[in-house]
């Protein structure tokens, strides 16, 4: 990995101090009865018009085609949860972590943006996650704080080509305290349950396809 293709952090990480743990047990303490009674709210949401959207990418005769109907089905999915979560404008905590995209979705977003691809980068395959572990956590850690180089004036410069990960993304508390970093990488977001949608976007577009940081993919963002 390029060690220089992360920009500065621009965001503080702070340390493991007693203060700093208190705070995240204390807000952990009352956590999962808080996001439950959230996600019940959720549980009867028609799922149907997902599935109808993956099945169109599942269909489509193009990569950009299925990234596509891929992104249409993410959006459906974070729409019907947003207003629950505590992710608002402005807000760019998690733009200071590690996103991992496919080399389909990274050329897709060149494509769309005109931003210049790495085509060096993609070092991770899902078939070998197992084997890579070691290494992908180096690789989210080394990427934790950084700025995302499509990060601009605390926005992002690429909203509407922004990855797959990055729509789904939603912390399902009430405020952002858990999403702001803390010294070695621990997380104890209460991030909305996407797995399904996750495993369905690697069945539509390969699992053959290799993988890496966006900010491998695109060092120098829209430069």
């Amino acid at each position: 990995m390029n060690e220089n293709a992360f920009q500065a952090p621009a965001v503080e990480v702070q340390r493991r101090t007693p203060e700093v743990l208190q705070r995240i047990e204390e807000r952990c303490a009352g956590l999962l009865p808080r996001v439950e009674a959230k996600m019940k709210t959720l549980s009867g949401r028609d799922r149907r018009p997902e599935a109808r959207l993956v099945d169109q990418a599942a269909q489509a005769g193009t990569v950009a085609k299925r990234v596509m109907w891929l992104r249409k089905a993410a959006d459906y999915l974070q729409e019907g949860a947003a207003h629950l979560a505590a992710c608002r404008k402005g807000c760019s905590h998690c733009c200071h972590i590690s996103v991992m995209v496919s080399r389909a979705e990274a050329q897709v977003i060149a494509r769309e943006t005109g931003a210049h691809l790495n085509t060096d980068a993609g070092q991770f395959t899902m078939q070998g996650f197992e084997e890579q572990s070691e290494t992908i956590r180096a690789a989210t850690l080394q990427a934790y704080g950084a700025a995302c180089t499509f990060l601009r004036e605390g926005s992002c410069s690429i909203y509407s080509s922004r990855p797959l990960q990055c729509r789904l993304l939603l912390n399902m508390d009430d405020d952002d305290l858990l999403c702001q970093l803390i010294e070695n990488g621990d997380s104890n977001v209460p991030y909305l349950n996407t797995t399904e949608h996750h495993i369905a976007s690697v069945t539509v577009l390969g699992a053959h396809q290799d993988y890496d940081d966006l900010r491998n993919w695109f060092p120098s963002g829209l430069a």
